[in-house]
């Protein structure tokens, strides 16, 4: 048997058995029509349809590129043929890609990495693509396209766990499932307390969480001194200072931050539009008990720090609570990015 290396594609359509029972003849020339678009697509990106399966197509591509870029027209393709339609009548596929290992037999592929792209083709939004790590390091910075990072997946009669990105079409916005700043929480705590390492400063806060939060931003951790630190989110009128009396910094024209002026420990991050402060989970006298649910500037992950959950990834530009922020403070956000880049050289 021959094995070689190839960008392998699957798609299927999200609902197929719904709209077949919705409207069977209706649904047919629908998939029909897309089924003859992916196809187009396939070839004229060199690739080559190995076979169709019902509502599905899988095919394989010399060109990682290539594959992405066929799957991309093809969905946009889509979206015009959906244009007016209502969600419940719209035929839409989704599309997983992986590189891997394949064995050609008999006219079709075989293999386990086969079997991972239908596996990752199931992690895609309704008229989305999803690629595996190894896809987004072949292709990062070849092409426009935007990413969003939905972390290490454990996938059914998968051993290993995969890494998943959803590509962010310019012509559809692919949402992953994330929340605008901290994951909303219901908390019945009344009161939490916590404080500095030397002891010296002490405080409590009254009141309901909104949500804990690793935070990779480059701020973070400068003020963390630490690739990586967690916050959890309080109304600041919650907050009280029992003992001692915190330093504040104001690092960027929208956010203060406090520490301990004796040992300097990371106390607290507020951001001055809003209402909330972010305490460093760490400094709460129970931390085990403030568990993030999601990674935030996830733009500035350090390379060499992996971090393999299932937790949302958001970018800071995609927060609409701090790009109202910037906004706030003057800064577009077109500018977001670059202004971001270039506070990095001044906290």
């Amino acid at each position: 048997m021959k094995r070689h290396l190839a960008a392998i594609l699957y798609a299927d359509v999200a609902g197929y058995s719904r709209l077949m029972g919705l409207n069977e003849e209706t649904t047919h020339l629908k998939l029909d029509v897309g089924l003859n678009l992916l196809t187009d697509q396939i070839v004229d990106h060199g690739g080559q349809k190995i076979h169709e399966a019902g509502d599905a197509i899988l095919a394989e591509f010399p060109s990682v590129t290539e594959a992405v870029k066929a799957a991309v027209e093809f969905q946009n393709k889509m979206l015009q043929e959906n244009d007016g339609l209502a969600t419940t009548e719209r035929l839409e596929f989704r599309i997983g890609i992986n590189l891997g290992e394949v064995i050609h037999d008999r006219d079709d592929i075989y293999g386990d990495d086969v079997n991972l792209t239908a596996r990752i083709q199931e992690l895609a939004q309704p008229g989305g693509v999803c690629i595996t790590g190894s896809v987004y390091e072949q292709i990062l910075g070849k092409h426009e396209h935007a990413y969003d990072d939905l972390g290490y997946r454990k996938l059914k009669n998968i051993v290993q766990t995969i890494r998943v990105f959803a590509l962010r079409n310019s012509a559809r916005r692919i949402e992953s499932p994330k929340a605008a700043f901290f994951d909303s929480m219901t908390d019945t705590r009344s009161v939490t307390t916590g404080g500095c390492l030397c002891g010296e400063v002490r405080f409590e806060i009254r009141g309901e969480t909104i949500g804990s939060s690793y935070c990779h931003c480059r701020m973070c951790q400068r003020f963390a001194g630490a690739p990586v630190s967690a916050g959890t989110g309080f109304l600041y009128e919650d907050l009280q200072v029992t003992q001692g009396e915190p330093k504040l910094y104001q690092s960027s024209v929208i956010a203060e931050r406090a520490f301990c002026p004796t040992c300097g420990s990371s106390l607290w991050m507020k951001h001055f539009p809003w209402k909330w402060v972010f305490i460093k989970t760490a400094n709460l006298d129970s931390p085990e008990a403030y568990p993030p649910t999601t990674h935030f500037g996830v733009e500035s992950q350090l390379p060499w720090h992996e971090v393999h959950d299932e937790l949302p990834r958001i970018r800071s530009n995609d927060s609409p609570e701090l790009c109202d922020a910037w906004e706030s403070a003057g800064v577009g956000v077109n500018e977001l990015p670059r202004s971001i880049s270039i506070l990095k050289n001044h906290v």
